[in-house]
This record gives structure tokens, sequence and C-alpha cells, in this order.
């Protein structure tokens, strides 16, 4: 044990005598641990971001849209005419049909780039707009902090009134209550209706910027031609899920009047299937960020064993007078083996804290959720005593094994 602690204190001493290339090793390792570290810490927080998001619609969910126009392409390369969007007449007729065994919500991206005023206050030109009815916030998983939900005499009337995001609800009216005041939307007055509860992006866009207003008022202002419509269920019985989603598949062919010989110009996605993709996904990228990370730290390995062989041949005839005086194989090898895993773990700990604070900060831009990676951490930890074993073996064995009598005539 005092032998430990004894080559503990050499290594801390080298590394004071040898600032510069101890600085330099230190930094090395660091960049290895921070890569490392910092992209397994965002795509934890990812990961984190997904499952909260997926947990707040519910896995009993489904939802039905237009086919991709690339699903048309069959094997034989020949494009296929286009799928038709999903008309409102149809939400509507499936809402009607199948409401006895869901919660249906019938929503529609309105706008992207719409601009919102009060006042002399008004936003630039980037503001989402989501056409929804009554059902669209209990099926989406928002919650309101400040007035009412749509009503359904609302969707009926094409009432212009807007449920509104926290960020842009401070934009335009600070702290203060909105719910009961006017704005507009595209030069349009609308009545705010609600506010919802601050709830950050998801995937990609940003919930508090955005405003809600009932379908049949985007259908006035925003609503072109050939706009799909999006239908979200939420079934009353999750153990009748798939046969659900069968009889949906069933309703909506005959909503659509296709024939029994034509494929469907629909989709239905269940919420856990979704978020089982995209949670594999983020999955895959782990793996590879974690190779990267390793590459990263082996390339600092390399650097490290380089750096070490010079600090033997600088101690040449340290080592010697070390062996003139006893010291026997074991000690030398252990001493500057200690001082290669103290070198890398200095780098680690300041490679981890800042893979940890990078990492969150990279997944705070793409909506991920601020973590401590503990399984990482300590990951980082026995990482740097791997990498300071494997570059500083050969050197200390090389240290180790020199003559003593030619090592103390080494100038």
């Amino acid at each position: 044990m005092f032998a430990f602690f004894e080559n503990i204190a050499i290594g801390f001493s080298a590394i004071r005598m040898n600032v510069l290339r101890a600085i330099l090793t230190i930094f090395i390792i660091a960049f290895g641990i921070m890569s490392l570290i910092s992209m397994l810490t965002a795509v934890d927080g990812i990961k984190n971001a997904l499952y909260d998001n997926f947990a707040s619609v519910g896995s009993n969910s489904f939802n039905i849209g237009n086919r991709d126009a690339m699903e048309n392409m069959n094997r034989g390369g020949i494009r296929e005419k286009e799928n038709p969007p999903i008309r409102y007449s149809e939400g509507l007729a499936f809402k009607r049909r199948f409401g006895s065994q869901a919660n249906i919500s019938i929503s529609v991206n309105a706008a992207m780039d719409a601009v919102a005023e009060y006042g002399s206050v008004k936003t630039s030109p980037k503001t989402q707009v989501l056409g929804a009815d009554e059902n669209y916030l209990s099926l989406s998983g928002l919650q309101l902090s400040e007035g009412r939900n749509f009503f359904p005499t609302d969707i009926d009337d094409a009432y212009k009134c807007a449920i509104i995001g926290a960020s842009l609800k401070n934009d335009l009216f600070g702290s203060g209550p909105a719910a009961g005041k006017y704005f507009q939307i595209n030069n349009q007055k609308y009545l705010v209706a609600g506010v919802l509860q601050k709830k950050g992006s998801s995937f990609g866009q940003s919930q508090d910027d955005m405003i809600i207003i009932p379908v049949t008022a985007a259908q006035d202002q925003f609503i072109v031609s050939n706009v799909s419509y999006n239908i979200d269920a939420r079934i009353k019985d999750i153990n009748k899920m798939d046969v659900s989603i069968d009889e949906a598949t069933g309703l909506l062919r005959v909503i659509r009047k296709l024939k029994i010989n034509e494929d469907n110009n629909f989709f239905i996605t269940k919420s856990d299937s979704m978020a089982e993709t995209l949670i594999g996904t983020v999955a895959v990228v782990r793996v590879f960020a974690f190779v990267i990370g390793l590459i990263t730290l082996l390339g600092a390995s390399v650097g490290l064993t380089n750096i070490m062989l010079v600090s033997v041949k600088e101690r040449t005839r340290e080592i010697g007078v070390r062996k003139a005086l006893g010291a026997s194989f074991k000690n030398i090898r252990n001493q500057f083996l200690w001082e290669s895993v103290v070198i890398t773990q200095i780098g680690g700990i300041f490679g981890i804290i800042a893979g940890i604070l990078l990492g969150n900060v990279v997944a705070h831009f793409i909506s991920g959720s601020f973590i401590i990676p503990w399984v990482w951490i300590i990951t980082g930890f026995i990482l740097c005593i791997v990498v300071g074993i494997f570059a500083g073996l050969y050197p200390a064995i090389k240290a180790a094994k020199l003559d003593p009598i030619e090592s103390l005539r080494y100038e």
C-alpha cells in the first residue's frame, strides 16, 4: 500500500517537473474522453426526451395520415399516381362512425410561416399554425396554463379563437394574462382562448411558439385544396388495440371508396411503434457515437505512448540512479505505469466534466433533456485507467529494462 501511494506521489512529481508535456498529454486524454462522454450524453438526453414525449401521448393511440408519395414507387421503378389527400369530410365521417370506440381528433398543419401581432409587437414569419378540434389537446398530451380549450361550437362555427404557446404568449403579452385578449394572425383578428403550458421542442418543432386554431377557421384562412388532414385516435380499451386498428383500416377504406384489389392510400401508425422505431434509431446512433469516441480515445492513447517514450528517454539518467540505489524492475515499471495512469485520470476528470456540459448543450438544442450520465461517468474513469495502462505499459517496460550502467552514463 505504501508503494502504491509512493508511485502516485512520484507521478505527480514527474508531472510538476514536466508541466508543458503533462498539460499537452492531459489535453489529449481530456479531448478523447470529452468526445466520448459528450456524444453519449447527448444521445441519452434525446432518448429521455423521446420517452417523455411518447409517454404524454399514451400507448393506446394511433395516427392516420396520407401515405407519402415516395411509397408510390413500385419495384420496377415506375411511379404510380399520387395518393389523394385525406379530406376534412373523410375525417369527419371517420370521427362520426368510429367515435364510439375511440376519442378522435382531426388536425392539419395550416401554416409554418405565419406572423402574429399584438399592438406594436410582431413576430417573425416563422410561427406554426395548427388547425385542430376540441379533442386535440387531450390526445397530444398538451396542458393549458390559463384559459379554456375549444368548445365544439367553436369548431362548428369556425370561430376565430386560438390557443397559443407559452413563449409566444410572453413575446406578445408579456408576463400578464393573455386569455380574453385579441391579437392578429396574418392580419386576421383572433381571440386568445387559452395558453399552453411550457412544453419545449418536439422533433425539431417548438410547441411553445405554436398557435392552435379551430380546424374550420384554418380552412377559411389558410388551407389550400390539396392539403391532407391528420386523424389521431385514442382507443378506450387498450386490449382491443389491434382489432380497433383493423376496424379503422376497413372503415377508412370504405370512406375513401377503395376497391378490394386496391392498396391502402393512407397509413396507420401506433404511437408505441413510432416510439420504438425512433428509440431504436437513437440506439444505433449511440453505438456509432461510442465507436467514434473510442477511436478518438485510441488516438489519444497513441499520443500518450509517444509522450511517455520521450519522457523515458529524457529521464534515462534518473532511471539509472534509481536502479543504482536498489530499485527493481517492478519498481521502475510501476513508477512509469502509475505516472501514465495519473495523467489519464487528470485528463479524464476534465474530459468528463467538459463532456457532460457539451453533451447537454447539444441535447438542449436538439430538443433533449438535461441528464447526468452516471453510467458513462464511471465508464469514463474505467476507460482512463485502461488507456493509462495500455499507453504506459510499453514505455514502462522499456524504462524498467534499461541497463543501470548505461543509464548512468547517459547525457
